[in-house]
């Protein structure tokens, strides 16, 4: 019989979901007799694109579950925090035996979900003041779909579509007709008379206008059928945007000045920025469901208390300390703090026991938007931005 092809929670905490190489190093280190105290930082050498100006850290709450219980200490930055390249996140502290075929797992958790947050984040800038809505989940592997969908909410997206997701969220999904129901039943305005009858009058009359021809007719044909009831209108391909001006005309000729218009349809954050001015709201999807991931890597920065790394990392246990303008600086952990500065690495697991209090999504969601806000503006550029630069000091 034939099984999804996910792997089982209880098999994720037993350290099953790992590369092969982990297992052979576990039986290695029990031939020679050796498991050594090691420190492991996760961090990332750079962004996945260049317009990348910095990163938004999702997945603690994940790598606490997976490690608690197990004999270490984890130092980790707050769920949802801004990070830059270089820049250790999470620290595993611990015999290294007790914990080596976690890596894959850790990795796995912290780079999917920090990418869409930080593309989420970037849409999230480029849409200003304007709505938007997560809609990717079709684009994605539908067990992710409750992680996606909590990556773009708690990264600054209005609302999400997808059923399971808003229901792990405590949240009412968004979205209103696909043009399935407008095709099965066979003309766009019979399709907005049937919809007003029959969904809840508490969802937003938001008719779906591209279907079979001019959006302009359309829209129109929508406000016929709604009247005063229709609330918006949605365009789901960025190629219609050029009729924006014309619809938003046609709608206040005939009086209707307050019709929301929706664009949907293959939109990243540039297509936002671009589009912000002329629209009400965005549903966002494929370029945020399947964000690129962040590479981030695990590595050895000290066994048995002595500084060592890879060739190419920086050896000894680090502490990542920031003032109010972002001018991070990367310092070894027992080094002083510097005045004006904190400490972004903070205590996570102790002794196996998960010691910070895990926040519900809109309290992680009010600390990414209070980031995004409190960054310098030169980092909320969407495109052509200068790297932010992290100062070393031991």
């Amino acid at each position: 019989m034939y099984n999804f092809l996910i792997a089982k929670p209880e098999e994720v905490k037993n350290g099953l979901v790992t590369d092969a190489y982990f297992l052979r190093t576990e039986e290695v280190l029990e031939g020679l007799g050796k498991n050594p105290y090691v420190v492991m930082e996760l961090f990332t050498k750079s962004f996945p694109d260049k317009n990348y100006l910095f990163g938004v850290l999702l997945g603690v709450y994940e790598v606490a579950k997976l490690l608690e219980g197990l004999p270490v200490d984890v130092y980790a930055m707050e769920e949802g925090e801004i990070f830059f390249p270089y820049e250790p996140v999470i620290q595993v502290i611990g015999r290294y035996k007790d914990f080596a075929r976690y890596e894959t797992s850790i990795l796995g958790f912290v780079s999917f979900l920090s990418g869409i947050a930080t593309k989420s984040a970037r849409v999230r800038i480029s849409a200003g003041n304007k709505k938007i809505y997560s809609f990717g989940t079709r684009r994605q592997y539908p067990f992710l779909a409750p992680a996606v969908e909590y990556a773009t909410y708690a990264c600054g997206f209005d609302g999400v579509s997808n059923v399971l997701g808003a229901k792990y969220l405590g949240k009412i999904p968004v979205g209103t007709m696909p043009h399935a129901l407008i095709l099965v039943i066979g003309d766009e305005k019979s399709s907005f008379i049937a919809f007003d009858k029959y969904v809840d009058e508490k969802i937003p009359r938001i008719a779906l206008v591209d279907t079979f021809g001019s959006p302009i007719v359309e829209a129109l044909s929508a406000l016929e059928a709604l009247g005063s009831k229709l609330q918006g209108i949605r365009l789901d391909s960025k190629d219609y945007a050029y009729l924006v001006k014309e619809i938003r005309w046609e709608f206040k000729r005939r009086g209707y000045e307050n019709i929301m218009i929706f664009l949907s349809g293959g939109l990243d954050e540039y297509e936002v920025e671009k589009y912000r001015d002329l629209v009400d709201a965005f549903g966002v999807g494929t370029r945020v469901a399947n964000a690129p991931v962040i590479d981030f890597a695990l590595k050895i920065v000290e066994v048995d208390g002595e500084p060592r790394a890879k060739s190419g990392n920086m050896p000894g246990r680090k502490q990542v300390q920031r003032d109010k303008d972002y001018n991070d600086v990367i310092r070894l952990f027992k080094s002083e703090i510097f005045s004006g500065y904190r400490p972004l690495l903070k205590p996570l697991i102790e002794k196996g026991k998960i010691v910070r209090e895990f926040e519900d999504v809109d309290k992680v969601r009010e600390r990414v938007l209070r980031n995004l806000e409190s960054l310098p503006e030169n980092l909320k550029i969407i495109k052509g931005g200068e790297p932010h630069k992290v100062r070393f000091e031991p």
